[in-house]
Parts: C-alpha cells; structure tokens; sequence
C-alpha cells in the first residue's frame, strides 16, 4: 500500500471513531410544573427529593419500555421519602441517545414535608417497589 493511501485511511479511521464517539447526547424533550394557587405553603423544614424511571427504545422510535407515569414518581416519592405532603412538582423528560440505542428518562423533582422526626419512627415500614 502506498503511504498516502494509508495516511488517507488513518485519517478516515479517526473522523469515524470521532463521529462515534460524538454520537451520545441527550436531549431535552419537555420540563413540566404542577402547581396551584390554592396549594398551601411548604413547612420549612421540607426538602427537595427527586424520583426518576428510565425505559428502552431502539433508534429512538421503537419502544421496548417506557419509564414510569408521572403519577407513580409521585407515590414513589412520597413512599420512600414519608413525605406527609408534596409541593410544586416538576417533571423533566429527556433522552438518552447512545448510537442506535435511547433512553427515555422521567425525573421528578418534589417539595416534601415530612412528619416531624419522633412520628416518622411510628410510621409503618414500606419497601421499596
């Protein structure tokens, strides 16, 4: 093989695994809030938790698996984290694109009050789904 053909094939063989390696990004899809005006204000000792589900999809359009609905998060939420109440709910959707494979991803970001800490001993033990 002669040296230019080989510098060419060099240099064809980096851009491919630069365009590769580059192929991976996310992409944010929706953020979504949930609030009322007739919603009490948080205590203030509540704190922020997140919940979050991923599913499966081949080249972004055949879906193996979708994560969880917004309204499981938020029983989830509120399960593991004994929260009492949840505020200001916000759902944020994206995807994961990783060559042919994708992952959607459904976070959930909550205000949760919890029971002041001698009553969260007596609350029953649930565990985790």
């Amino acid at each position: 093989m002669k040296r230019g053909a080989v510098r060419a094939s060099l240099k064809a063989l980096a851009v491919g695994a630069t365009c590769l390696a580059a192929s991976g990004c996310t992409l944010p899809v929706s953020k979504q809030a949930l609030w009322s005006p007739l919603e009490r204000t948080p205590s203030p000792h509540a704190t922020f938790v997140t919940e979050e589900d991923s599913g499966l999809a081949l080249f972004g359009l055949i879906t193996l698996s979708e994560p969880d609905h917004y309204a499981v998060l938020l029983e989830r939420a509120r399960r593991r984290n004994k929260c009492t109440r949840l505020h200001h709910a916000q759902l944020d959707y994206f995807q994961d694109y990783w060559i042919i494979v994708a992952f959607p991803v459904a976070r959930l970001t909550v205000l949760c009050d919890r029971p002041p800490p001698q009553l969260i001993e007596q609350l029953p033990k649930t565990p985790p789904p």
